[in-house]
C-alpha cells in the first residue's frame, strides 16, 4: 500500500503514519518525505493551527510544481482537510 511505501521512507526521519489522510494534513510528514526523497531542505511552518497546516502543505506543493510535478486541481486546503481523492 502507499502508506507502507511512505512509512519506508519516513523511517529515515525518524517518522511514520497511521492514516495517510490524517497523518498528511499538518504538512510535516508531507515535507519529511519531500526531504527523504530529494535529499534538500526544506522550510516548515512549526505551529499546530489551520494556518500552519496550510502553510506546509503550501510549501510542500510548490517544492513539487518547482520540481515540475504536474499537480491537477490540488490545492493545500485539500490536503489539510484530509480529502482522500486529492491526497492521493
Amino acid at each position: 500500500t502507499f502508506t507502507k511505501w511512505v512509512n519506508k521512507h519516513l523511517i529515515k526521519a525518524q517518522r511514520h503514519i497511521s492514516d495517510l489522510y490524517e497523518d498528511l494534513r499538518d504538512g510535516h510528514n508531507l515535507i519529511s518525505l519531500l526531504e527523504v526523497l530529494s535529499g534538500d531542505s526544506l522550510p516548515r511552518e512549526k505551529g499546530r493551527m489551520r494556518f500552519h497546516k496550510l502553510q506546509n502543505v503550501q510549501i510542500a506543493l510548490d517544492y513539487l510544481r518547482h520540481r515540475q510535478v504536474k499537480l491537477v486541481n490540488i490545492r493545500n486546503d485539500d490536503i489539510a482537510d484530509g480529502n482522500p481523492k486529492l491526497t492521493l
